[in-house]
């Protein structure tokens, strides 16, 4: 599973996995209790997680980073109860030192708990973090790929072979309209 996988929608609390799209919205089923269900995306707005960031004073912060970090300091610094809002300040302090405290609302802060502790009781937080390995014959195909690529093909040859088959259009009998009398 990846990121990109799961997604979170305005007004409607909890995480959900993408089943399957149509034109008018998304087939989803909760990951807090696994009913499936169709959401319109003309009511609705959805933000995958691979594209939510954090604002810190430097670059915005990737979710996946933050994941892991808080990962990282699970066992030092375990998620603190939502209701706790000096608790949740002091977590997101160890967790992202650089996170910018003007920015990012203590509502911010609750809900990167709850999605922490959802994908962290679905045992998702090790499998959505983890590096894509590429094996050694991936990188070799991906190498030929590259060098394919720097190497345009020039060629002197004209191909006749390819005649356009196409009719000159018709020419329009152009009419005017007669004046009424």
């Amino acid at each position: 599973m990846d990121l990109s996988e799961i997604t979170g929608i305005s007004g409607m609390p909890g995480l959900f996995k993408i089943v399957g799209r149509r034109a008018d919205g998304l087939i989803l089923t909760s990951m807090a209790d696994g009913k499936t269900q169709f959401v319109s995306g003309r009511t609705n707005l959805f933000s995958t997680l691979d594209n939510i960031t954090l604002y810190t004073t430097d670059e915005p912060a990737i979710l996946k980073d933050v994941l892991a970090s808080i990962r990282k300091n699970e066992a030092a610094t375990p998620v603190p109860d939502i209701k706790d809002e000096a608790a949740l300040k002091a977590w997101l302090e160890v967790v992202l030192p650089t996170y910018d405290k003007e920015k990012v609302h203590v509502s911010d802060m609750k809900k990167l708990a709850k999605w922490y502790n959802l994908l962290n009781a679905q045992n998702l937080i090790e499998e959505l973090t983890a590096e894509k390995a590429i094996t050694e014959e991936g990188k070799e195909e991906i190498a030929a790929d590259a060098k394919k690529e720097s190497k345009p093909k020039v060629t002197n040859k004209v191909d006749h072979s390819t005649k356009a088959h196409t009719k000159p259009a018709p020419v329009k009998k152009i009419t005017t309209p007669r004046k009424a009398s």
